[in-house]
């Protein structure tokens, strides 16, 4: 069976990491053949899991919500379908793409990775809403995956609600005894409004500020991003702090920290849930991604994640953090990793026809 994914690139990996890892699942434990397609910040994560697809894009090839299917991308992404002719097709976050799919390729299924707030979420307009649901239920199966279950009012030909689909790195992690500290600011801000830049760099230079009061940890800074690095890089870091401006693997990180200082984002809070890490997680950014973080936060996943807000009093911030690290570490949490019931129901929709 051959099989095509086609992922959001911007802010950060949040769109392409869950994607990869299913194709990776399907290509190598059931012989599908795969290729996938991203952009901007989804483009190098590609490239860095071996997929060849090249995506040069300009700023008018996509807007706020993902690509726009009549520009050079789209019809770039056509001439693949047409070459490539996949039984399936993968989508994280492009909801025009879907439309354009299931009118230009009406035989060819089409599987939608959605976060719970995709079809869930009172922060955003409520017309805003029902036009994202109506374009990803026109495909045949929506997974919707997160940190709660939810199914959505809108009518959808098939959707099922699992918890957060991991990538594989993060399932064969076994060694978690690190003594330094990891500030994870996400897989970017590409595209993203300067609410979302701002609150990234406010939450590495509460990090920093940490760092001077805690000397006896390294305290690592991975940007992700190459404004975010320049912008910190002007800072006057202690000597106990390292900055990263590309992404580290899942390896690098959660095998050698102690505690981890994140947004409460879907990807990175369901990865220190499952590991157990001991973490602090920032609620922070636009309206919109404040209430998803909120929900994510509140799902009562793992006691080994305390949620703080941008504004904390520094000393406040100071005994949380050495209460995090010293408190007892958890070996084995309950949270299950959505990977297994995502691929059982891509697999079921192939058996169907």
């Amino acid at each position: 069976m051959k099989i095509l994914g086609i992922f959001r690139g911007f802010p950060g990996l949040g769109r392409v990491v869950s994607g990869v890892s299913l194709l990776e699942e399907l290509r190598d434990k059931y012989n599908c053949e795969v290729k996938a397609i991203s952009y901007l910040q989804g483009s190098k994560y590609l490239s860095q899991k071996g997929f060849d697809e090249t995506t040069e894009v300009s700023s008018s090839d996509y807007c706020s919500i993902g690509l726009l299917p009549t520009n050079k991308m789209g019809a770039n992404i056509h001439a693949l379908i047409k070459s490539f002719q996949p039984y399936l097709i993968l989508i994280d976050g492009e909801p025009l793409v879907v439309q354009s799919i299931k009118l230009s390729h009406p035989n060819i299924k089409v599987v939608v990775l959605l976060n719970p707030s995709d079809v869930d979420n009172p922060a955003n307009d409520k017309e805003a809403m029902d036009y994202f649901n109506a374009m990803y239920s026109l495909a045949d199966l929506a997974i919707v995956h997160g940190l709660r279950k939810t199914i959505g009012a809108y009518s959808y030909n098939h959707i099922v609600s699992i918890p957060t689909i991991l990538r594989r790195e993060i399932l064969s992690i076994t060694q978690r005894n690190g003594e330094n500290i990891y500030c994870v600011l996400g897989g970017g801000t590409v595209n993203s409004n300067e609410q979302f830049i701002d609150s990234s760099i406010r939450i590495a230079q509460l990090c920093i500020l940490l760092a001077n009061n805690i000397k006896n940890r390294t305290f690592h800074i991975v940007c992700s991003c190459e404004i975010i690095a320049n912008v910190l890089s002007r800072e006057e870091l202690p000597a106990n702090v390292i900055l990263h401006e590309e992404i580290l693997s899942p390896m690098q990180i959660f095998s050698d920290s102690a505690l981890v200082i994140t947004r409460s984002g879907r990807n990175t809070l369901s990865e220190v849930a499952y590991l157990g890490t001991p973490t602090i997680s920032f609620i922070a950014g636009d309206s919109y991604r404040k209430e998803e973080q909120l929900q994510n936060a509140n799902s009562n996943v793992c006691s080994n994640i305390t949620t703080s807000s941008l504004d904390v009093e520094l000393s406040d911030l100071i005994t949380l953090c050495e209460n995090k690290i010293t408190s007892p570490k958890i070996i084995k949490n309950h949270f299950e990793a959505g990977n297994q019931k995502a691929i059982e129901s891509i697999l079921r929709l192939f058996n169907e026809h």
